[in-house]
Parts: structure tokens; sequence; C-alpha cells
């Protein structure tokens, strides 16, 4: 079942979004619509349920009413313009991972125009929104809306579906590569010799042994780790980064950081700088090359990329 997220301003229709809501939750399951009256506990933290479910979701309605935009009648910015507003941060969280946004008209509302969307949403002005009516055609409209979300299900998993081909043969190779990398890893004494091989099988030349533990990775970088247990952040699997965490490292320690995240899960390594670097601690141990991440990690992997991208 497909997860759906409903953004939405309380102020400015609280009673549509819950119609809405309840259709969906009947087609799809309540478990698997996300609204906050119903899917924050008290006491829980909004911001990182509401970024957990954006990142679990498939799809994000955005319903959008008369005062959606919280203009304000003595001229002061409108709440859409505040980066901290919670409608905006929603938003601002799907863009940022990618997802399906479906518009939705309620209330009499129309859409915004380019100009009263903030940089980071201005692409939503050209989305083809769809409108719902609280009259007697509110199970049309829901009909059409169902259908619109079963068919951005089926163009993402059509597109899901067309990389897997490439993926297969991509990862064919570079588990090949991967032996390949493990094997001189051990030749050259930097990766512990635990395959099923006598002594004889494989001797190791002292004289061709690099002098780094990791060659290509610079000596602040690896100490850094060491002084941290082996890991540029030890917690990355547990709790989303934040910019501020990631603001003041080089592009060399952003990509060892990603990288980590998916070395913590067992990855192999086609690339010999980081097949090396990690071989040298204990809590690296390789098992394949396509591993599977939590959303969280997903989230910290995606965060790292767009520190990645600014510098």
């Amino acid at each position: 079942m497909p997860m759906i997220m409903i953004s939405y301003r309380r102020v400015d229709a609280p009673d549509m979004a819950g119609r809405i809501s309840d259709h969906l939750s009947t087609k799809y399951g309540e478990k698997n619509v996300f609204f906050d009256f119903n899917s924050i506990p008290t006491g829980a933290n909004y911001r990182k349920r509401i970024e957990k479910a954006i990142v679990n979701s498939n799809v994000v309605i955005a319903i959008i009413g008369q005062h959606w935009l919280g203009k304000n009648a003595d001229g002061k910015p409108s709440r859409m313009a505040d980066a901290s507003d919670n409608v905006r941060v929603e938003l601002d969280t799907a863009m940022k991972h990618a997802k399906p946004i479906l518009p939705l008209l309620v209330n009499g509302a129309v859409m915004p125009a380019e100009s009263e969307f903030p940089d980071s949403l201005k692409e939503l002005a050209s989305y083809n929104a769809a409108r719902v009516d609280s009259g007697q055609d509110f199970r049309m409209h829901m009909t059409h809306l169902v259908d619109s979300i079963e068919a951005t299900l089926t163009e993402s998993s059509t597109a899901d579906s067309a990389v897997r081909p490439t993926r297969f043969w991509y990862y064919g190779a570079s588990a090949l590569g991967a032996a390949v990398a493990i094997a001189a890893l051990v030749w050259f004494g930097i990766m512990p010799f635990t395959a099923r091989f006598t002594s004889a099988s494989i001797t190791k030349n002292p004289a061709t042994a690099p002098e780094s533990p990791a060659p290509g990775i610079s000596p602040s970088v690896i100490a850094r780790a060491k002084a941290n247990g082996g890991f540029l952040f030890a917690d990355s699997d547990t709790r989303l980064l934040s910019e501020d965490d990631l603001k003041n490292l080089s592009l060399e320690e952003l990509r060892i950081a990603r990288n980590e995240i998916f070395a913590r899960r067992g990855r192999f390594f086609v690339d010999i700088k980081l097949a090396s670097y990690f071989a040298q601690f204990s809590w690296y141990r390789p098992r394949q090359v396509e591993v599977e991440l939590s959303a969280l990690e997903s989230t910290n992997v995606n965060t790292i990329q767009l520190a990645e991208h600014r510098k």
C-alpha cells in the first residue's frame, strides 16, 4: 500500500482536510494516510515526525484553501514567506526529497501566482491543480483525486523499473570489481586475510605495501574518524543530520561521511580509496555491493549530497 502525506494549513481548511483524509483512509487504510491530527502523538516532536512521514511517503497532497498563503492585512510578509512556517517546511521537505506533490484547491481557492510563492516553491505554480468541492460533487472529485494518485504511483513505479536492468548490469560488474579490490587490499596487507585460503595461496609483498592505511585519503580525515570510533558521524544511522553538522566539512569529508552510511551496512566498494579507507576500521564487514538503507539513512545520504553539490 502507498503512503500518502496530507499537507494543509489548520486555520484555512481543517474540515475539508479531514473529509479528504477520511476518504483516502477508507481507500488506502488509516495507517497509510498521514494526517497530523491523527498521526502525531501528544508530546512527539512535530517537525521530526513530519519529515519522517514525508520521507516515507509516495505522494504528498497539498491542500490549498483561500488563506493558504497566510497573507497579513497589515502588509507584512505572508506566512508562506517565512522559512520556518510549518506548511512551508512540509513542502520544502517534499521538494528536497523529490516527492510527487498533488496540489488540491478547496473552498473556492485558486492557485497562487508564481510571484506569491517563495523561491524554493515557485515550481509549484506550474503544477496542474485539482479541485475538490464540499457539495454534491465531493465524491466525484475524490474519485478523480484517487485516479491521479494511482497514475502518479504507476509513473513512479515505471521509472523505477526502467533503471533496474541498468542497475543489474552495473552491480554485476561492480561485484567483480569489488572482488578484485578486496583481493588487492589483502595482497597489500591493508585488509586482514580472512577468506578460506591457505597462507601459501597469497604472499604479501612488504616492499610494495603502502605507507598509509588508506592511500589517497587525507591523514586529518583518518585521524578525525579514528578519534570517533572509526566514523565521521557515528550516529548517522540513528539521527537526521542537519546543515550545521555539514557546513564546515570539506568535499572529501562529505564523501567519506556519505559512504560510511553504506559501509556500516556492509557495502563492497570498487573504489580502491574507499575500500582501503574503510578496511582499516574493525567495524567494517563488507558483504555485498547493493545494500538496503533505512529511510533515515537515505535522507542523510540525500542531505550530504546536497552539501556536496554546494561545494
